[in-house]
């Protein structure tokens, strides 16, 4: 006979509180491997100095989150109109919903731009991934030993190559919402089975959290939620029908200021790359048992996790908790199953599945854990077992050497991320500070390849108080991020076939004063411009780049005339502002909707709108219709 769990608290923290000390370390050896993230020596003051994290988009999050946080202390809403980029744009929970995480923190630190900040908050998010796992396995009925047990498999989890590449790219948020996934899977099995205060409080607190990361993830949790109601709700009180339409009230309740906009703004997503392609048939998603071991294996000893949780979820099973098997088993296959979907369909982005098998083995090492105290328990050593993988872990964390050895054991990857700007990005952006001013824009060479840290220039606006066309997202796809140079085109048309005519009607429409070229296409052409002259002469990564300055007339206003005096994320001020003959005001500034204009008696009409058509710009430029001179104007842009 299997050992049976109590699910009562005679077999939780609360009579065995040593087990408490597992946890506490569990949380160290956690600690030990994220400060490993931000320098080699583990040391505390490499979290806490003013160097961003320059690995993958954490630094368009960090951005994306000190704008956000801004505006909510403001005016409590983290949509904001950014005309620092793009020539104007609108950053939206869509566009860059990955910074929510950023945005949470950095509120909470009140400074505004504060990478330590940033990185004490990454690093505190990241420590609740082993405190996830433990409380997870109290929901599925583990005794407190287990929970300390799977805890211990959330640190190694942690540390995989996948989640290692969700850390690396700055989705944090996917990481947080399985993490949510994981824990409210296993507390709804315990809901249904003893319907109290504390399994509500867990369901709902986790809902919200969920909800908060990635609202995309959690819809994918609804068919399972669907299943369990299905099975279990006719057995149940109406006090219990009740609390789970509290829980999804608790989720969607506190979101629901910024899922709104989430809601209004769809359409700003990225675009799906390619043609629309068909399902793949069924047989290629099924696929063999190789396709299921390759995805099993991306994570250290997949197959014998899978094979330990198999048992695990008979005996989770037999010992009364079935809800927990069953809950359990049916999400971590549906992961798979969306897995090996996105593995064979072409629409999907490549990295997917590496985005689903880890929270398949996050939900899979409850029951393996459990499988593993059961069979040790019966020869007396599950306790002392459990210790030793609480000290492993501490050892990973805090005591592998300089050559990783014990992480090469564990299969794990604790590659720090790359941190602090380099010397040669420094002085790029002293050169910028010193060779150019606010009165124009600077045209920002993309490149045409990946470097390391290749996103650094989504801070510029923050180092330089500058303002870009490109720089932001080089990936970017929507439609305000037409007006970029990249790959040695502009706009998309190749910049050897543009004939200076075309770039005096770019540079004038966006008010470009100054071109940073990082590729020998882009350098070769503007070395040809006439108006361009080379202002500095600078390497990165050893490659090299030219800034050049452009002889023209610098001006954010392109008809009539007006003193720019400035442009935050709350408005656009201007001053003695005169019409011209046709009585407007044309800006050098993308149009978004919401933008108001103060004083009122100012025409905002559709038909006063102007189009970028000298370059095909796909998001309108701002136009005014004035009556006469006005002392001073101010764009307000107010998100209705």
């Amino acid at each position: 006979m299997p050992p049976v769990m109590d699910d009562t608290p005679t077999d939780g923290f609360r009579h065995h509180p040593r087990w408490l000390l597992g946890v506490v370390a569990v949380a160290c050896a956690q600690a030990g491997l994220l400060l490993g993230l931000f320098g080699p020596h583990r040391a505390f003051a490499d979290l806490l100095d003013d160097r961003p994290v320059l690995s993958g988009r954490h630094p368009l999050h960090l951005y994306h989150g000190t704008l956000g946080a801004e505006a909510f202390r403001a005016r409590g809403a983290t949509t904001v109109y950014d005309p620092n980029f793009q020539a104007g744009y609108a950053k939206t929970p869509v566009f860059d919903g990955a910074c929510r995480p950023a945005e949470l923190v950095l509120w909470l630190a009140g400074r505004g731009y504060s990478p330590a900040a940033y990185k004490v908050g990454l690093f505190g998010l990241l420590l609740l991934v082993p405190l996830g796992f433990v409380l997870a396995a109290r929901g599925a009925g583990l005794p407190a030993g287990a929970a300390v047990l799977a805890g211990a498999a959330g640190v190694v989890i942690s540390a995989t190559g996948p989640v290692h590449r969700l850390i690396d790219e700055g989705e944090i948020d996917y990481l947080l919402a399985g993490l949510a996934v994981v824990v409210f899977v296993c507390w709804l099995a315990r809901y249904a089975k003893w319907f109290g205060v504390d399994s509500w409080l867990v369901l709902a607190v986790t809902a919200a959290a969920g909800w908060y990361a990635h609202p995309v993830v959690w819809v994918g949790v609804l068919p399972v939620v669907v299943v369990f109601y299905v099975a279990v709700a006719p057995r149940q009180e109406l006090a219990w029908h009740l609390g789970l339409l509290g829980v999804v009230a608790a989720g969607i309740a506190p979101n629901a200021w910024w899922l709104t906009d989430w809601v209004r703004y769809w359409w700003h997503r990225e675009p799906s790359p390619g043609e629309p392609a068909p399902l793949p048939t069924w047989q290629a998603v099924a696929g063999g048992p190789s396709d299921y071991a390759a995805l099993l294996n991306s994570v250290p000893f997949g197959v014998p996790v899978a094979v330990l949780s198999a048992a695990g979820l008979v005996l989770l099973w037999k010992s009364g908790h079935r809800g927990a098997a069953g809950l359990v088993a049916v999400t971590a296959a549906g992961a798979v199953a969306l897995a090996r979907l996105s593995a064979e369909w072409p629409q999907c982005a490549p990295d997917t599945p590496d985005r689903l098998i880890p929270l398949a083995a996050g939900l899979l090492a409850v029951p393996a854990s459990f499988a593993v105290w059961a069979v040790l328990a019966r020869f007396k050593l599950a306790g002392l077992v459990t210790l030793a993988a609480v000290a492993g872990v501490l050892l990973l964390g805090w005591a592998d050497g300089p050559t990783r050895p014990l992480a090469s054991v564990a299969q794990v990857d604790c590659r720090p991320l790359l941190v602090g700007l380099s010397g040669e990005q420094d002085e790029l952006v002293a050169a910028l500070k010193r060779h150019t001013t606010p009165e124009a824009r600077i045209l920002w060479d993309d490149g045409d390849e990946p470097r390391p840290g290749w996103n650094w220039t989504a801070l510029l606006p923050v180092l330089t108080d500058r303002a870009y066309l490109g720089g932001l997202d080089p990936a970017c796809g929507v439609e305000s991020g037409f007006c970029r140079m990249q790959a040695g085109c502009l706009t998309g048309r190749p910049l050897a076939a543009r004939p200076d005519a075309e770039l005096d009607r770019f540079c004038h429409w966006y008010n470009v004063g100054w071109v940073v070229g990082r590729t020998p296409a882009a350098i070769e052409r503007w070395s040809k411009y006439p108006a361009a002259a080379v202002a500095a002469r600078l390497t990165e990564d050893g490659r090299p780049v030219v800034l050049f300055e452009l002889k023209r007339p610098r001006s954010f206003v392109l008809s009539g005339s007006a003193t720019w005096d400035g442009a935050t994320t709350t408005r656009v001020t201007l001053s003695n502002v005169v019409p011209d003959r046709e009585g407007v005001v044309d800006l050098s500034l993308h149009w978004a909707d919401g933008l108001r204009v103060y004083p009122s008696y100012v025409n905002r009409g559709e038909p006063d709108w102007v189009e970028a058509v000298d370059v095909g710009d796909p998001v309108r430029h701002v136009r005014l219709r004035l009556p006469g001179p006005v002392p001073r104007l101010t764009l307000v842009w107010e998100n209705r």
